[in-house]
């Protein structure tokens, strides 16, 4: 199993193919194996490697808080360890987040970000998102990780043929570390980089699943504020994208990808790594 240690800390990957690298970041209470789908497809010409955020999959726990900007830095360093200079970084929900951190945290590394069924910052503010919030935490607390993996992925995959993804999410979800999971959900409620936007120069898709939480109108508005960037919409899909979608998935990122990848990048980088902490 291969593991970056780093900052007192495993970080956990997979790996697969040859070429040009691109980097898969999943979301929340996901993991890197969610990625099956994507990897099997995009391996075939490109490098590709999946990452475990902190607490999700393999990757050590945290016992502190952190921030978005922490996420991006393990990740920076997970390339550094690989000695890729230069790569494509896709992102799913919470993966999205960490991928625009990650874009703005070391612009030299990234050559495109695609962004799917996420923003620069949560769709949903105020007191909604603070219902939001202790509604998980409550359902964590007396509940438990799998009761809440089963709420959430019945809402992600309704449909009858889909009930295997809903047991699917809820075993990694029962998988997760629960205090690290709290920690995420901190991160998520302050991240925002939607200011920064004008400064994101490379070339930006977004992916909107149709039936995501947040509508894509939303999509589009920041789509709009972003120099170099495209709106693409998955029909018959929910939040969950690269799982209730993967071929329609695939599809747009391999035509993505044809277009921006620039070969001879992915090559041994002396980038230095920043924003990360010693004890979380």
């Amino acid at each position: 199993m291969p593991v970056l240690q780093y900052q007192n800390r495993s970080v956990h990957y997979l790996q697969q193919g040859q070429g040009e690298a691109v980097l898969l970041l999943h979301g929340l209470g996901s993991c890197a194996e969610h990625w099956s789908a994507q990897m099997a497809e995009l391996s075939q010409h490109y490098n590709v490697i999946a990452a475990d955020f902190r607490g999700h999959g393999h990757s050590s726990p945290s016992r502190q808080p952190f921030t978005m900007q922490q996420l991006a830095a393990d990740m920076l360093a997970l390339l550094q360890h690989l000695n890729i200079a230069r790569c494509q970084v896709i992102g799913f929900s919470l993966g999205g987040m960490v991928a625009f951190e990650l874009a703005l945290l070391a612009p030299q590394c990234i050559q495109s970000l695609v962004i799917i069924n996420s923003g620069p910052q949560l769709a949903v503010q105020g007191w909604r998102l603070t219902l939001l919030l202790w509604f998980r935490l409550a359902v964590i607390r007396f509940l438990g990780m799998r009761r809440l993996g089963q709420i959430i992925g019945a809402k992600l995959f309704p449909q009858a043929e889909q009930q295997h993804l809903v047991a699917q999410f809820a075993r990694q979800m029962a998988l997760t570390d629960k205090r690290s999971y709290r920690h995420t959900l901190g991160a998520i409620s302050r991240f925002s980089v939607q200011s920064q936007l004008d400064r994101l120069v490379l070339p930006v898709l977004v992916i909107a699943a149709d039936q995501d939480y947040s509508p894509v109108a939303s999509k589009a508005a920041f789509v709009s504020l972003l120099p170099d960037a495209e709106l693409i919409v998955i029909p018959n899909s929910r939040h969950a994208t690269p799982l209730d979608q993967p071929d329609a998935l695939n599809t747009q990122l391999l035509s993505f990808l044809a277009k921006v990848v620039k070969p001879g990048l992915s090559v041994a980088s002396n980038t230095k790594v920043s924003g990360g902490d010693q004890h979380a």
